[in-house]
């Protein structure tokens, strides 16, 4: 949530994350089509079995352990998604500095970007907020509040 700027913590997150924007999930009956960028393998093969065990959520995940790869693909049209999650902590091109050049990006400004990482404190979610992220889940994953998220139910 956010009121005047600053970042409200949603009680029913708990410790979990933080939320600064509705996220609007597709209108259609498509699976919901989601990007996770993050290095380390573990991380992403535990998001997915997380998400595909706790929730009730139709959806594919790209997955992408390199930034720029990423990066590229998306401001090439190579891939088509509804939601971006990324991790903070990365070698060469950090979480915030992909963000921040989504943001930058005519075509891909208005894509939604959740933060999925274990660097969770107040002082992130400001400056999270300020990068204009929808969401921040810290690691590991509580599944029932993302499905929540991106179901636009919080």
């Amino acid at each position: 949530m956010v009121r005047s700027n600053l970042v409200l913590r949603n009680n029913d997150l708990k410790d979990y994350g933080y939320i600064f924007k509705p996220f609007n999930p597709p209108t259609s009956n498509q699976s919901l089509k989601i990007m996770m960028i993050d290095d380390n393998p573990k991380d992403i093969r535990l998001f997915e079995e997380l998400l595909a065990l706790d929730t009730m959520l139709n959806f594919s995940l790209s997955k992408w352990n390199n930034s720029h790869k990423a990066i590229e693909a998306l401001e090439h049209h190579r891939v088509d998604i509804d939601l971006i999650v990324l991790d903070l902590l990365m070698p060469c091109m950090n979480g915030k500095m992909i963000l921040k050049r989504l943001k930058e990006t005519t075509n891909l400004k208005n894509i939604p970007v959740v933060i999925y990482s274990s660097m969770h404190n107040y002082e992130n979610a400001i400056a999270l907020n300020q990068l204009e992220a929808h969401a921040f889940f810290a690691k590991p994953l509580d599944a029932e509040s993302f499905e929540a998220f991106i179901s636009g139910k919080s």
